[in-house]
């Protein structure tokens, strides 16, 4: 491992690799380099605000594959970001080729990372109930969208949501392996983490849609509202109602789970709306 000084940063990377094609968009304030997918984070302060630039070519510390071959997925995942422009998901300023990589250039957000890897995932618990509530609203909704257009999610996690903690505003990033249908598991074990994937998507050949999709949405509701590694119903802090549709969800089983997103938005809105009130077991 060798640390490149960067305005004044460390960067981490496996060898030396020039960066200064960063200073196209101004000053970099923040580096995250311990990712294991072959981009390299960095905040960028310029003429035009801040942005968030997501390079894929370094070497960095933890990604074991080609450089090549990560700003190939790049180049891809711009036109995902295009694709499934939304509110909800992060705003994608530019594409570009830069150094001996590729470069994704966002809108940069101050909002907090829920995924557990993250030293500030405990903002979930700091929200009151209704707010946890319409998080899982918000990502419903947005993935209900994506699967209209005819979009798979991959590798869809709790790193991939973030949250506004004083408006309770989910903002969506790193959809970079999203595909668009049919889409098929190549691969045996896919992308992803364990707690937010289902049966097929350890089988090679098997077919990947938003059933799948399904599966990694009620776990997701148990991140906002319960124990996504445990699923367990003692944890669980919103309605009966309400654990019963993320439950449904997580069945190993795909004839048993949710048909589609918008059948799982349109339960969970139902459930929101049940009499029998909040079951505050945690």
């Amino acid at each position: 491992m060798i640390v490149t000084d960067l305005d004044g940063l460390p960067v981490r990377l496996r060898t030396p690799h020039d960066l200064s094609f960063t200073a196209r968009w101004g000053t970099v304030f923040a580096v995250l380099d311990q990712q294991d997918s072959g981009n390299l984070c960095l905040g960028v302060q310029g003429p035009a605000g801040r942005v968030f630039v997501k390079y894929a070519g370094a070497p960095t510390e933890r990604y074991d594959g080609d450089g090549v071959d990560a700003a190939a997925r790049a180049r891809r995942a711009a036109d995902v970001y295009r694709a499934l422009a939304h509110p909800t998901l992060v705003t994608l300023r530019e594409a570009v080729d830069v150094g001996t990589g590729h470069a994704l250039v966002f809108d940069w957000t101050d909002a907090t990372p829920v995924g557990r890897q993250y030293e500030r995932s405990h903002v979930v618990r700091s929200l009151d109930l209704t707010a946890r509530v319409d998080a899982v609203r918000q990502l419903y909704d947005f993935h209900a969208h994506a699967a209209a257009l005819g979009w798979v999610a991959v590798d869809l996690y709790d790193g991939s949501v973030m949250i506004e903690p004083a408006t309770g505003r989910v903002v969506l990033c790193d959809l970079d392996l999203y595909e668009r249908a049919p889409v098929v598991n190549r691969m045996g074990r896919m992308w992803g983490s364990s707690r937010f994937m289902s049966p097929e998507e350890y089988a090679l050949g098997a077919p990947i849609d938003e059933v799948t999709n399904v599966f990694a949405l009620g776990a997701l509701a148990h991140t906002f509202l319960g124990d996504d590694a445990t699923r367990s119903p003692a944890a669980w802090a919103g309605s009966a109602a309400q654990l019963a549709v993320a439950d449904r969800a997580v069945r190993p089983e795909r004839k048993e789970r949710w048909p589609s997103v918008a059948a799982l938005a349109e339960a969970w809105r139902a459930a929101r709306e049940e009499p029998d009130g909040p079951n505050r077991r945690c």
